[in-house]
């Protein structure tokens, strides 16, 4: 029986995949809970946040103090979680302010910025009029709220480069601009502004690697951009939407679409398929060695189930070592991950963090 199941909403963020399966439900469609790992490496549970709210994203500033960002199911109001043990213990830092939040990132263990989607004073959800950010400079404790004047719309996405510039996506009634600030976020100007600019999913806008900037382009294109906002390049992925970029160096990309990964050796003259269905990107630790969440089959009813698991690589993705036991729904609650070291990562999977290192 040929069943098509429309499916994915991710972060977020609206995007029909279309299915076709002719699997008989049974064994698939057993609803599994337990996260195992491929051969080589072990995962275990650090923690879980227990809020009435979903993890957006996280991240470690070192070893010990680490930050969540939250939308709270009430309102969907921003919410910001802090662990100062290493994720054992997280605290509700009670911000209490009614902003739909969007994106994190700290500098260090005090500066940190959080985009918002300001709805103040118009209803939801088409309100973009204001450009607003929170930043706070004493770990959390105390937030400021910031309106960008010059700009409209809203901020996703920001990171530093290595020199402390800030960049982040803005986007305005889908319209898409790359802005910086050279003041941890006081202040913001246009960095790059084409037409070919734009982003499906709030997995993923642009990437920094050394002094380029990998933008996410219309119709499965990354513009490369140098740190003057000159373009450089075009790359013709040939996969739409982009939900992850690894940037191995300036020749080896890997870039998850909706219904593949490609990965290019050649600084995107060919691509070539390295895993034939849906992914999401945990990270690679050299241009051999790295780390995915896979599907392997959906349960052909009505209900979205995913079957997926976690695969690791030591050839670049052209083959995958695949944990025994699928998980389900796993890349759907996969929020971000982040290497500690070459052996050691953090995921977030719902409002639980993992910690799986290599054996």
């Amino acid at each position: 029986m040929l069943l098509t199941i429309f499916t994915l909403f991710l972060l977020g963020a609206c995007n029909q995949e279309e299915i076709m399966t002719t699997e008989i439900p049974g064994e698939i469609c057993e609803y599994k809970t337990a996260i195992t790992s491929p051969d080589g490496y072990y995962i275990n549970s650090v923690s879980e946040i227990d809020f009435n709210g979903s993890v957006q994203s996280f991240q470690f500033v070192n070893e010990a103090v680490g930050y969540a960002i939250l939308g709270n199911n009430v309102g969907g109001h921003v919410e910001i979680f802090k662990t100062e043990n290493g994720g054992e213990t997280w605290s509700d830092l009670k911000i209490g302010l009614d902003k739909l939040p969007r994106s994190m990132i700290f500098k260090n263990e005090n500066t940190g910025i959080i985009t918002v989607h300001d709805i103040t004073g118009c209803p939801p959800p088409n309100c973009q009029n204001r450009c607003v950010i929170l930043k706070t400079i004493d770990g959390g404790i105390t937030w400021e709220e910031k309106e960008i004047t010059n700009l409209k719309g809203i901020l996703y996405h920001p990171k530093f480069d290595e020199a402390g510039n800030l960049y982040a996506t803005l986007s305005l009634n889908n319209e898409y601009t790359l802005v910086k600030s050279s003041d941890d976020g006081e202040t913001w100007e246009i960095f790059f502004d084409a037409p070919e600019v734009g982003f499906s999913l709030v997995t993923f806008s642009f990437e920094i690697f050394e002094n380029e900037l990998y933008i996410s382009g219309q119709d499965g294109r990354i513009l490369v951009v140098d740190l003057n906002g000159d373009l450089l390049n075009i790359l013709d992925v040939g996969v739409s939407p982009i939900w992850d970029l690894e940037i191995i160096d300036r020749q080896q990309l890997i870039v998850v679409g909706s219904t593949s990964v490609v990965k290019t050796t050649n600084r995107g003259m060919t691509w070539q398929i390295i895993y034939p269905e849906s992914a999401r990107m945990i990270g690679f630790t050299t241009p051999e060695k790295g780390l995915m969440v896979l599907n392997k089959s959906f349960c052909p009813t009505d209900v979205y189930q995913a079957n997926d698991l976690i695969g690791s690589t030591v050839d670049g993705g052209l083959s995958w070592q695949e944990a025994e036991e699928t998980t389900s729904n796993l890349r759907i609650n996969f929020q971000n991950s982040q290497k500690l070291n070459d052996n050691i990562w953090y995921l977030m999977f719902g409002n639980e963090l993992f910690l799986m290192h290599q054996n």
